[in-house]
């Protein structure tokens, strides 16, 4: 299989969730492809959005892990109100833990799909019994 991403609207939960296939990050080059490609992912969005990341096909070599760590954070920040992972391989779990730690960046890592949704309704629904509303989706009730 060739490198591919799809980043996908759940519109019943308004969350954007982001799967790759064969996005094997080697070298720096490698990992600023990936933030162009997952950018322009994000610009279909118009907006900042809530996002689970499918870790599986997305693998994090040891030679591209600082600069990747850098460019996650930023990428996230940028286009992300929250994001969730599940899956993906032991090493790129590593570098997504030792990043986030590095750099500030979130980890919030669940075994699934499932339980990486259940975590951000959660958040979102602790946000809202305390009468905060960090965002109005650019998703909901528009076009995707």
């Amino acid at each position: 299989m060739a490198w591919s991403m799809s980043f996908e609207h759940d519109a019943e939960h308004d969350v954007v969730t982001a799967n790759f296939t064969d996005c094997i990050l080697v070298t720096d080059e490698d990992v600023y492809r990936w933030r162009s490609e997952v950018e322009a992912q994000f610009a279909k969005f118009n907006g900042r959005v809530d996002l689970l990341i499918n870790l599986d096909g997305l693998v994090v070599r040891h030679t591209a892990g600082r600069t990747f760590g850098k460019e996650r954070r930023e990428v996230l920040e940028r286009n992300t109100h929250r994001s969730y992972r599940y899956g993906g391989d032991e090493m790129t779990r590593i570098f997504i833990n030792t990043s986030g730690a590095i750099n500030g960046a979130a980890v919030n890592h669940y075994p699934t799909r499932e339980a990486a949704l259940a975590a951000l309704l959660a958040e979102r629904e602790s946000l809202r019994q305390r009468g905060f509303t960090p965002f109005r989706s650019s998703l909901q009730g528009g076009k995707t």
